[in-house]
């Protein structure tokens, strides 16, 4: 923790459940090179046999998807590493390889509509295998589609969201091809028409992904309702008076957060304490945020407000904490001294049966005071409450209120 307006670093290391995600996305990813293969192998032989419009535009799908396959596990791999030369890492290679598959898709997309349009008019020779050998594409690329995507979502993976959306192209493809090579060993003739849904859900989708890999590539903040989420997670710590600057962006599947904020102390240590627990809440509650880069100012107070426990509106000081019927409030300001307001509360945790202290020293801090007195040391688990929140626990050298209010102004 440095001097008023510098910055405090922190960084989460690489945990449990990141090393797992790692690992998760690098076994999907290797799995699509799998499946890829198996299918060009399928689609190829098919095409070969049958001279099928329709099979034969699957088998280039398939092809670009044995090499957009590669370029993913290959690019994930890259992706959670670090060196000198990028610090940060290289977690943006992932939304590098969101708009590459993107436009594989566009790639896709165009060979269908140009197959479509320019076929050769002779029938092809469909078998009955060759209606299993189609079937099973399409329900083997549908199937992965779901399984990437799933894999995508629970790691964060925006390369392998990408991927899941690119087969669910190619399954929508292959099964408009097996209702092509369907019609076709019926005596009918499909292939051209199957092609135009095809082409149009693939440029809608892939246009879908091109904007969002470049939205991160180019810097764009995170989504809205992330974004709201960080901002109360800083705002709901007792020592944060304001958020001045609050920046979040996305880099791959991790995100990274910075911001300014003026916290209501002027303690270097407490103020260090703040951080940490900052950082330690953003990640817990947003388990994808790689980084925490806080810029802390700590502020003297202009005016404190001191919480006093009282036995009557009267002002005697109360022996008790948790069982205090009232408690006295005052803004003092820390110029001259001056008593600016002043008002008595009823202490309404009096009567609970556990925690009081606690539930009353919680209340304390709702209500943003800085100081409080207290006739005798409190227990531990108030004390602890409002230590936390930097509160400034005194011990009152009077019974009078009026008199301690005094002594406060004149120190």
């Amino acid at each position: 923790m440095r001097e008023k307006g510098t910055s405090q670093r922190t960084s989460r290391p690489v945990d449990a459940t990141r090393a797992t995600n790692d690992r998760a996305v690098g076994r999907v990813a290797y799995r699509g090179i799998v499946v890829s293969a198996v299918l060009v192998a399928v689609t190829v032989t098919m095409a070969v046999f049958t001279r099928s419009y329709a099979i034969s535009a699957t088998a280039v799908d398939c092809a670009v998807d044995v090499v957009a396959a590669v370029i993913l596990y290959a690019g994930l791999k890259v992706s959670t590493r670090k060196s000198r030369r990028f610090p940060y890492g290289l977690y943006k290679v992932e939304n590098v390889l969101q708009v590459v598959v993107a436009l594989l898709i566009f790639v896709a997309a165009y060979e269908i509509a140009r197959r479509a349009l320019t076929a050769a008019a002779h029938s092809p020779a469909v078998t009955w295998w060759a209606l299993v050998a189609m079937a099973f594409v399409a329900i083997v690329l549908w199937a992965y589609s779901r399984y990437a995507r799933t894999w995508g979502k629970r790691t964060s993976s925006p390369a392998l969201v990408a991927e899941g959306g690119h087969r669910r192209i190619d399954a929508f493809s292959a099964s408009l091809a097996f209702v092509a090579v369907v019609s076709t060993y019926l005596g009918a003739n499909i292939d051209r028409v199957a092609a135009l849904p095809v082409l149009a859900f693939a440029v809608y989708s892939g246009w879908g992904l091109l904007v969002d890999g470049m939205k991160v590539l180019l810097d764009a903040s995170v989504d809205f309702a992330t974004l709201q989420r960080i901002r109360q997670l800083l705002g709901s710590d007792p020592l944060v008076e304001r958020i001045d600057g609050l920046a979040v962006r996305n880099a791959g599947r991790f995100v990274f957060v910075e911001a300014t904020l003026g916290l209501r102390t002027d303690d270097l240590t407490k103020a260090h304490a703040a951080s940490q627990r900052l950082e330690a809440e953003l990640v817990r509650s947003v388990p994808s945020v790689d980084r925490v880069v806080l810029n802390l100012e700590p502020q003297r107070r202009d005016v404190l407000r001191i919480a006093v426990p009282v036995l009557s509106p009267d002002g005697e000081i109360s022996a008790e904490f948790g069982e205090a019927p009232y408690f006295a409030f005052a803004d003092i300001r820390t110029r001259d001294g001056q008593v600016l307001r002043q008002e008595i509360l009823e202490n309404t945790f009096r009567t609970s049966q556990r925690q009081k202290g606690i539930l009353v020293a919680e209340w304390l801090v709702q209500q943003g005071i800085d100081v409080t007195m207290t006739a005798r040391e409190m227990n531990k688990g108030p004390s602890y409450v409002l230590r936390e929140a930097g509160v400034d626990m005194r011990h009152a050298q009077t019974l009078r209120l009026a008199d301690e209010l005094r002594s406060v102004a004149t120190a």
